[in-house]
């Protein structure tokens, strides 16, 4: 069994994604693959057993026949802090490092989910550091693009991985610079010895979230068409012009969410005439009975919160593009991504498997 670790120095970068995306497309292939993720934050009880909340949905897609609890080893809780704290010894490294073993005489290929950051986990042993040196191995730098500072990370994660370093991805590239990356900024990286496997444009829908994820973002009611809460909302508009000038402006944003005040039935009325995932309604918990009866009619789910408009955009846009996965939709967009633009041959010449 090969281990392939995929490494970043910033939060949502794609990892998950991209190695759901690659196991897919392998196990169709007929390899045997599976998947860890080493840090899990997002706690999920499953048989009297807490796991990371992403790392079962993975297990899930990929129908594995390997123990759920092995996909997610270790996860971030108060009782976990405290004992870190209290410096009692969790061996967590260890238990990583045993269940490794275990997997290694059924797999072909397991895909390691690093932390956030180089150094998180270090209190743990279990960094990207850590894991380079004890594991040795290889090392898929995933790296989104924010300018030519990207390109340093990218550096930085070959030479921490010397001997053990596989290649990088570059995802999340808008697609004005997509070109500019495949002409300019690859054949550069070539020159320093780092082949890029991968340019992956950013995806408005695997940026998204649902209308449920929204509705629990504000802590809101849901007022009617409750049948639409698993709708992707790919993009938010404030509602807070003359209605003069909001027609204009909502047709130009599809697939959205609207967040505009409870009062502002004109806003409303507008909004429900263009490409309008929900309205989300601030300020007050009691919508007009009018705009009700218009979305019913549209199915377009209508959240409440008490929340005014200012803390609502602002709670929604932290999480537009860093919602977990655990959508089937976009695994599966993930899977067709990665067949067309990784370059699967390739990254298995570099394996020698």
């Amino acid at each position: 069994m090969l281990p392939v670790f995929l490494v970043s120095n910033k939060a949502f970068t794609g990892k998950n994604l991209i190695a759901l995306g690659l196991a897919l497309n392998l196990k169709e292939r007929g390899y045997k693959v599976s998947y860890m993720k080493l840090i899990g934050k997002f706690p999920y009880k499953k048989n009297n057993k807490i796991i990371d909340e992403e790392a079962y949905f993975i297990h899930s897609m990929l129908k594995s026949e390997v123990p759920v609890e092995y996909f997610s080893p270790f996860v971030w809780t108060y009782e976990v802090q405290y004992k870190l704290f209290e410096e009692e010894p969790l061996n967590i490294d260890k238990r990583i490092f045993e269940i490794i073993e275990n997997l290694k005489k059924n797999l072909d290929i397991l895909f390691l989910i690093s932390g956030d950051t180089y150094f998180e986990g270090y209190s743990l042993g279990i960094d990207s550091l850590n894991i380079i040196k004890k594991l040795k191995t290889k090392t898929l730098a995933i790296q989104i693009w924010e300018g030519e500072t990207s390109i340093d990370d990218i550096l930085g994660i070959k030479d921490i991985a010397g001997e053990n370093f596989l290649g990088a991805v570059l995802n999340k590239v808008p697609p004005e610079q997509y070109l500019y990356l495949k002409e300019t900024v690859v054949p550069y990286l070539s020159n320093k010895g780092i082949k890029v496997f991968g340019v992956f444009k950013k995806d408005k829908f695997l940026e998204s979230v649902t209308v449920r994820r929204l509705l629990e973002i504000v802590n809101g009611g849901i007022v009617c068409v409750e049948d639409k809460l698993d709708e992707f909302v790919e993009n938010y508009l404030v509602g807070a012009m003359d209605p003069g000038q909001a027609l204009s402006y909502f047709l130009k944003v599809p697939n959205k969410a609207v967040i505009t005040g409870v009062h502002r039935t004109d806003i409303q009325i507008l909004a429900m005439e263009t490409s309008t995932k929900c309205l989300i309604l601030t300020g007050g918990l009691h919508a007009d009975e009018n705009i009700v009866n218009i979305a019913k009619n549209k199915g377009i789910p209508i959240i409440v919160t008490s929340l005014n408009t200012f803390d609502a955009v602002d709670k929604i846009q932290n999480i537009m593009g860093k919602a977990i996965l655990k959508e089937k939709d976009k695994a599966l967009k993930a899977k067709e991504i990665v067949a067309k633009e990784f370059n699967i041959e390739s990254f298995l010449k570099e394996l020698n498997i």
